[in-house]
Order: C-alpha cells, then structure tokens, then sequence
C-alpha cells in the first residue's frame, strides 16, 4: 500500500473517530421525526431507532434521519399503521457510549416502553479505534480481543434496553466495510468486519427476540455497476451506496439499501411487532 493511500485512508478514519470532522462540515444534523400514517384499524406503530451517526443519519442529504423515515414509510405502506418514530442516534458513539445514553436519558427510556420495534446501530465505532493507530498493519489479535468485549458490551446494551421493554423486537444491524470498492486489498480490514459480525450475529441469536440484520456485503460492496468496475481493474471505482463526502457513512441510496434489508427481517417476524 502506497504512503498516499495510507495517509488518506487515515485521514478518513481520523475523521470518524471525531465524531464530526468532515461530516459535520457537509450534512446538516439529522432531526428527529414523527411519521404519521393514514389512520387504520391496524392501530399504531412505535419505532425507536438507537444507536450511532447510522441511525443519526449521517450521508442522508435530506437530513430526515437516514432509514428510520424509510422504515417508517415502509411500515405504513404495507400494514395501514399509523407510524411514530423517535430517533436517538449520536454520531461517533461507541457501544459503551450508547449503553451510558440507554441508562440516563429519561426521554429514551419512556420511549423504549411504548415501542413496538427498536432498531440499533452499533459496533462501527468501537471497531474504529482499535484500528486507529494500525491501519497499515492491523492486528488481528488485537481485533480478535476488540470482538470479545464487544459481545460483553452488546449483551450488556441490549440488557439495559430490556429493562424498559422486554418483549419488542430489537433489529440490530451489521457493521460493514466502507473501504472495500476503494481498497480491495486491505484484506485484513476485510477480515475484521466479516469477523466481528459472525461473533455478534452468534451472540445475539442466542437472546430474545433480536434479529441480526446484515448489510455488510451490501454497503461494502456497492452496486453491480461498482463491481463490475472491479472486476474490470479500473483504476478509479466508486461506491455509490457510500457517501461521497467522508467515504464511510451511507449516502441517500445506502440507507435505502439499508431499509430494505431492515424491512425484509421485519416482515419475516411482523407477529413480534404488529
């Protein structure tokens, strides 16, 4: 790998790790919002999204939030039900970042016992700085010991939301590569997220009511036109499921991506939420 590309791949992670940096020089903050549908006998709907700059919305150049107004619109579309969502996502949150949200603010707390189904991004973060000093020579070992305390963090995470409600459906979604189309041949960041994702996907079926939603090959590897290009040995590839201003968060048609694989693990278990 050549200085340039390390420096920029760098540069980029630098980015995230902030938690604003580019992004916040670019995207308006995502708002929360309220998604009412057409009235119907199916009754009401209660999403609560959770989690980091993923549910926050980052890359959304509409500023609604990214996929929770998708999965919103989905949900009515198909069921007839009246929609409300509440979304507390926080750019550059680690797992124990969210945990610490989870436990103090009240607002969160009062909604998570009126939800119907929660969603939950988390893990990016928390992979980001353990490869923040090594992404020119990751250390798998150090990854492999990142994977195990992230499984004590998400069990603990997804303990804590279960104080306030037991029984809704929590959809956690997959971390994914945003530097795969951009730098194929860092196979051992490759490596990491197929393997933290197998641990967590593990760790969370064996818990109740939590559907692992996995969009790693989806984001990573952009479209068919993306891989084509690939395959092709052209010299400039994009990702066009990635936003093109920080190259990490998904852009307008990544959180449609994103929505719909949230939406195909949704309606597979539609009788734990409707």
């Amino acid at each position: 790998m050549t200085k340039r590309v390390i420096r920029l791949v760098t540069v980029l992670v630098v980015a995230v790790l902030a938690g604003v940096g580019l992004t916040n020089i670019f995207v308006h903050s995502a708002r929360p919002l309220a998604t009412g549908g057409d009235t119907s006998t199916t009754g009401t709907v209660n999403v609560v999204a959770v989690g980091d700059s993923l549910t926050h919305g980052v890359g959304d150049t509409t500023g609604q939030g990214g996929y929770v107004p998708l999965i919103a619109e989905d949900i009515r579309v198909e069921t007839g039900a009246t929609v409300n969502t509440s979304n507390y996502g926080v750019t550059g949150d680690t797992s124990l970042q969210i945990l610490k949200r989870v436990r103090t603010n009240t607002n969160m707390q009062s909604d998570l016992k009126q939800a119907n189904a929660i969603t939950l991004t988390v893990g990016g973060n928390d992979l980001m700085h353990i490869l923040q000093n090594n992404l020119n020579k990751i250390n798998l070992k150090k990854v492999d010991q990142g994977i195990d305390t992230f499984q004590t963090h998400i069990q603990t995470l997804i303990a804590q939301i279960r104080k306030y409600n037991g029984n809704a459906p929590i959809y956690l979604f997959s971390i994914y590569n945003p530097f795969y189309v951009y730098f194929p041949n860092l196979t051992k960041m490759q490596t990491s997220v197929k393997e933290w994702n197998a641990a967590t996907e593990k760790t969370v079926g064996q818990l109740h009511r939590v559907h692992f939603v996995d969009v790693n090959k989806t984001l990573s590897y952009g479209t068919a036109g993306d891989q084509r290009s690939m395959k092709a040995g052209k010299s400039s590839v994009t990702n066009h499921l990635i936003y093109t201003k920080d190259h990490f968060h998904p852009n307008n048609a990544g959180y449609v991506k994103m929505t719909a694989k949230l939406w195909s693990s949704m309606s597979a278990t539609e009788d734990e939420w409707q």
